[in-house]
Parts: structure tokens; sequence; C-alpha cells
């Protein structure tokens, strides 16, 4: 029992990481865009790092629940 609640932990530190890691992309790509000036590519980016954090609502929630 208590080894798949390390997995559990495991897995949501990793899926947690993952989108961190993601974050920076799309910071790393706004300031790219903005950068080069590029109109489009900017939405882009910015839709991307919102769409991460929308992701990251479930991961969150479950957190706050207490889950493991």
């Amino acid at each position: 029992m208590a080894r798949q609640a390390m997995k559990k932990r495991t897995d949501f530190l990793f899926q947690l990481s993952g989108w961190v890691l993601f974050i920076v992309s799309a910071l790393f790509f706004i300031g790219a865009s903005l950068r080069a000036g590029d109109v489009l590519a900017l939405l882009g980016s910015i839709a991307f790092f919102v769409a991460c954090f929308i992701f990251l609502v479930p991961l969150i929630a479950h957190l706050r629940a207490g889950n493991d």
C-alpha cells in the first residue's frame, strides 16, 4: 500500500515538473516573439502559456484536496 502511494506521489511530481517546464518554455517563446516583433508567434505563445495553467488546475486541485 505504501509503495502505491509513493508511486502516485512520484507520478504527480513528474507531471507537475513537466508543466512547470512547459511554462518556462512558454515564457521563453513569449520573450523571443517579442524580441522578433512577431505578433502571430506572440499570440500563439500566450495561448500556450495560458493552456499550461489550465492543465495545471486539476493537479493543484488534487494537491489541495490532499489526495495522494
